[in-house]
């Protein structure tokens, strides 16, 4: 009986077993981890900037210009009378003239406001004069415009308890709601005016 040979087959080899080398795709995933990591550093470098250009603008922020000044909102304690002025006198007031802090006495003229509630009222100092500053509600934003506009190049009076506290001429219309206080005055003054508006 006649024998048959046996044949073996050998088992299939990875091709990728004789190369030398990476195996394929390897390079791939070292892109992907390459990609990750260059983000990963572009990123923590942008938050770095940000925070860096956010310290530097903080430590440029304007301090306040006086720790000792005031502010309110709210109703007045006592009216804001803003009148037009049709003379002035040093002389001694009489009857119909309104005696200014200034020593002057005033001729006032008809219409004008009355502000009895302020968005902000505030005091300050600017160019080493203390002042007040009012911002003023819609409402009395508009009749400022208008008041100031009919009185252009005239005085008004702003009148606090029947005295005038300031006088000034007007340059031009006020338009955007925000009036200065201004007369020469002292720290002392604009907290006593201060005080006299809004009882605090």
């Amino acid at each position: 009986m006649e024998q048959q040979t046996g044949s073996t087959v050998a088992p299939e080899r990875d091709p990728s077993e004789h190369l030398i080398g990476p195996k394929p795709g390897s390079n791939a995933r070292t892109t992907v981890v390459i990609a990750v990591v260059a983000v990963t550093v572009l990123v923590f470098a942008m938050v770095t900037i940000l925070v860096a250009g956010f310290s530097f603008l903080r430590s440029n922020e304007p301090t306040p210009a006086d720790p000792a000044a005031r502010s309110y909102s709210g109703a007045l304690a006592q009216p804001l009378r803003i009148v037009p002025v049709v003379g002035v006198t040093k002389e001694s007031c009489s009857d119909g003239l309104t005696r200014g802090r200034d020593g002057e006495c005033y001729t006032l003229g008809t219409g004008g406001m009355t502000v009895v509630v302020v968005e902000r009222l505030s005091t300050g100092l600017r160019d080493d004069f203390w002042l007040l500053e009012m911002r003023f509600s819609s409402a009395d934003t508009v009749a400022l415009r208008a008041l100031t506009s009919a009185n252009v190049k005239k005085q008004v009076a702003l009148i606090v308890d029947g005295t005038v506290l300031s006088a000034p001429t007007i340059a031009e219309p006020i338009t955007g709601g925000q009036l200065q206080i201004v007369g020469n005055f002292t720290k002392n003054d604009v907290d006593a005016i201060f005080t006299q508006l809004t009882k605090r």
